[in-house]
Parts: structure tokens; C-alpha cells; sequence
């Protein structure tokens, strides 16, 4: 039987953790989806609480690049989970008036597409962390002042 290195054990167990922290976090959000379906109502505060979540995990993905310490598997994580939240905020906002999305849909669409690459190594590079520390926030900014115009809620 083979041993592994440590370096390589060490390696195992981050992607391990990493894919378990991923997957476990989608099954949290899709249960609390599923079980929140007797509510009628979407509300703009809720959406500005999915986008402060994406704001916080591209700042963390930001500061996690920029540390050497950090595993690069914990990049897929924190990665997956924002495109899990821009998926999210997608699917909410289709709810409401077609006027009122038609300037935010293609600003989160774009990041969706952006975010979709979260699993290919190759994301990970000198790209992504200027994205993160210029583009990425002026479009949340953009995304946030479209998200404040919205009705306080809509009905499902």
C-alpha cells in the first residue's frame, strides 16, 4: 500500500474539507429555500443581505489570496459560495416587474458567468485578485444602487 507525503495528506484533506464545506453549504441554502416556499413575499432587504454575503466572501477571497499561508482549496470554497449566493440573488430577483430588473440582470448575469470558472485551477491568478480588488467591487457598488431602487417587496 502506498503512503502519502505529508505535503500530499495535507493537500487531501483541504480539497476534502473544501468540498465538504461547498456541498454542505448548497444543501443548507437549498433547505432553507425549499422550506421557506410558504412565504409569498420577496423583499429587497433580503436581496441586500445576499449581496452584503457576496461582498464579504470576495473581500475574505481577496484577503485569502493575498496571505501565502492559505490553501488554494479553500479558494473553491469561498469561490463557490459566491456563485452560489449570485445564483441566489438571480433567482429572486426574476420575481419582480421586468422594468424594474432590466439593468440589474445583465450586471449579475456577467458575474455569474464570471464566477462560473470557480472550479478551474486557472481562475486563480494574478486576474482574479485584480478583479477582486477593482472591478469587482465597483460592480457590487453598481449592483447595490440598482437593488436599493427596487419595491420593499414582491409577491410571489
Amino acid at each position: 500500500m502506498a503512503k502519502l507525503s505529508s505535503e500530499s495528506l495535507l493537500s487531501f484533506s483541504a480539497a476534502a474539507a473544501a468540498v465538504t464545506l461547498t456541498t454542505s453549504q448548497k444543501l443548507i441554502r437549498n433547505f432553507s429555500y425549499y422550506k421557506s416556499r410558504e412565504s409569498d413575499v420577496i423583499y429587497r432587504s433580503n436581496l441586500i443581505d445576499v449581496l452584503k454575503s457576496i461582498r464579504y466572501n470576495s473581500f475574505s477571497l481577496h484577503n485569502m489570496m493575498e496571505d501565502d499561508r492559505q490553501h488554494p482549496f479553500f479558494y473553491v470554497a469561498v469561490a463557490g459560495n459566491i456563485h452560489e449566493s449570485l445564483e441566489e440573488l438571480h433567482r429572486k430577483l426574476l420575481f419582480f416587474d421586468a422594468d424594474d430588473i432590466s439593468e440589474i440582470i445583465p450586471l449579475i448575469d456577467s458575474e455569474r458567468s464570471f464566477w462560473s470558472n470557480c472550479s478551474d485551477p486557472h481562475f486563480y491568478d494574478k486576474t482574479l485578485t485584480n478583479a477582486l480588488e477593482k472591478s469587482i467591487p465597483d460592480t457590487l457598488c453598481e449592483i447595490e444602487d440598482h437593488l436599493n431602487r427596487l419595491p420593499i417587496s414582491v409577491i410571489l
